[in-house]
């Protein structure tokens, strides 16, 4: 066996220290980009099972499977030294404390109005329930697109820190690897981790979700994809990277009902008193819209506008898949200690050109998706693009049903979960999220008024900025446009720019603005610049199997 890999040496030079980042009294921690990589590379190619399929009958696939098995500790040691800060690594639980279980549910491109708590004509029946148990956060602010909301998600922290690539939709890598995440801290301390459904993040198994904290992964690596032949078109090649455990798979089935069928099976075999954190990430209702079941239809048939009522349709279809979900937490015994989050990756699109996705993929014209009464769309930095339906349910006391206007961001999940799951130690420092621990809880936020900032930059001509410091927002709506000034408290809905008569507003939150930009220059060197080129073997011409387009 000539490609063998050697496991690599663990030394106190591979590791630098930096007294800096210890929390909380606790002790240093460590920087070890490359190291990790190494580990990880060598962990991975060891451990990864042959993609050949004329190997898996022969004695090689015995050999393998053994291989596999005697590996699975070098994995853990990557995720342990790789994953998590040396601090987080001693953090010690009360031996009588049983974490909670978290569960992420993620919607695509649902618009704030088309959710039937917020007087929607939609049907969202699963959802309206939800929030009547749960805490509805009235002013959960997110990203204007997918991929960044996924990167503040995971690491804590607004896109922007990790360069251009990732405040905008992207299928090129863009967290390096090492970044500690969500998942991979949680990993390091006990939990059994899994994403299902959209990754985002780079769409390459190079960059897939293993290699950030998930033992489990299934779905599709890339951004939107077709409902039945999941797949994607990555500059100008059809690529399918629907996968399970980075082995890429074909399956039957509308993405939405495969999603809620692996999330379901997977919360089914969970243990008790064994925490687990899983992430399910619809691609729904993100476009292409393709709906075959003539039930979602039905239960929208009073919306007179087709494309609406298609849209509907896939809406009620994600909100019976979030049902289905929550119910098997319930059912397996699950729901007193397990903790739920529902939120939208950004506000409803404006329109859709179609023939952008695998067909069909019709044009859909505006006003087919909604986020009124708010302004602005997907990829915006108003009201309408980022601030989106957001609920929590869990155990008292840890959440208390109710309404909160507590302004809360996408980057507060970090550091609110690890809290919950009493790994304080764990929080990286200087990271832009707080923990809304107490806002769950039915009590307010101590300290000033937050700072929110939103950076969308997908080309040089084309940027949209955005700061919030508490009622006041200043909107920057292009690289040549004049600044625009709101006071949310007074004027929710962004319709009267009051920047001409406070000029001096205006220059302290630009200056804050400026300042975040510095910041962000000094760690966008850590970004990958990779890109993603999609290979033979990725593309329709390489697949043995194809599945159906629509039904």
């Amino acid at each position: 066996m000539s490609d063998r890999v050697t496991p690599p040496i663990i030394s106190s030079q591979n590791f630098r220290a930096d007294s800096s980042r210890g929390q909380n009294g606790s002790a240093p921690c460590f920087h070890r980009p490359s190291f990790c990589n190494r580990l990880q590379k060598a962990s991975l190619a060891f451990t990864r099972p042959a993609e050949s399929s004329s190997l898996m009958d022969s004695p090689i696939s015995r050999w393998l499977a053994t291989a596999y098995r005697k590996a699975r500790p070098m994995l853990a040691l990557t995720g342990l030294i790789c994953g998590a800060d040396a601090s987080c690594l001693r953090a010690q639980r009360p031996a009588s404390a049983t974490p909670p279980n978290f569960v992420i549910l993620l919607a695509d491109d649902l618009g704030w109005g088309d959710v039937g708590y917020h007087g929607s004509d939609i049907r969202t029946p699963n959802l309206d329930a939800l929030a009547a148990q749960g805490r509805r956060l009235e002013h959960f602010y997110v990203t204007p697109q997918c991929t960044p909301t996924r990167v503040a998600l995971l690491t804590g922290n607004f896109p922007s820190r990790y360069g251009p690539g990732a405040t905008h939709a992207n299928d090129d890598p863009v967290l390096p690897k090492g970044t500690p995440t969500l998942a991979s801290l949680l990993q390091a301390n006990g939990y059994q981790t899994a994403l299902v459904g959209k990754w985002h993040l780079g769409s390459t198994f190079e960059y897939g979700p293993a290699h950030y904290g998930f033992g489990y992964s299934y779905g599709s690596l890339t951004g939107a994809i077709g409902m039945y032949d999941h797949r994607q078109i990555i500059r100008g090649q059809l690529v399918a990277t629907w996968h399970r455990n980075h082995e890429r798979i074909d399956e039957l089935g509308h993405v939405t009902d495969l999603t809620a069928r692996e999330a379901i099976r997977w919360i089914e075999t969970r243990k008790p008193g064994e925490p687990w954190f899983l992430y399910v990430a619809f691609n729904a209702p993100h476009t292409p819209l393709v709906e075959g079941d003539p039930a979602w239809f039905a239960a929208n048939a009073h919306i007179d506008d087709p494309w609406r009522r298609l849209y509907a349709a896939a809406v009620t279809h994600l909100d019976d898949a979030i049902g289905r979900i929550l119910r098997a937490i319930d059912t397996s015994g699950h729901a007193d200690h397990t903790v739920v989050i529902f939120f939208s990756d950004n506000g409803a699109v404006r329109r859709h050109a179609g023939d952008r996705y695998p067909p069909p993929d019709p044009a859909m014209p505006e006003g087919f998706a909604r986020n009124a009464p708010l302004r602005g769309y997907k990829t915006e930095v108003y009201e309408g693009g980022i601030r989106v339906p957001a609920i929590v349910r869990g155990p008292p006391p840890l959440v208390a049903p109710g309404e909160d206007e507590t302004p809360l961001h996408v980057a507060d999940l970090l550091p609110t979960l690890l809290d919950l799951a009493g790994l304080t130690a764990c929080i990286p420092p200087d990271i832009d999220g707080v923990s809304a621990r107490q806002a769950l809880a039915g009590a307010p936020l101590s300290g000033a008024p937050r700072e929110f900032y939103w950076d969308w930059f997908p080309r040089p001509e084309v940027r949209r900025q955005a700061l919030r410091l508490g009622d006041w927002k200043l909107v920057l709506p292009g690289p040549e446009a004049a600044p625009e000034l709101y006071q949310l408290g007074a004027d929710p809905l962004e319709a009267h720019d009051l920047a001409a008569g406070k000029p001096a507003i205006v220059a302290d939150l630009l200056a804050r603005v400026r300042a975040r930009q510095a910041r962000d220059a000094r760690h966008s060197e850590l970004s990958p610049v990779s890109r993603i080129t999609p290979q033979a073997s990725d593309t329709e011409a390489g697949l043995s199997t194809t599945a159906p387009r629509h039904p």
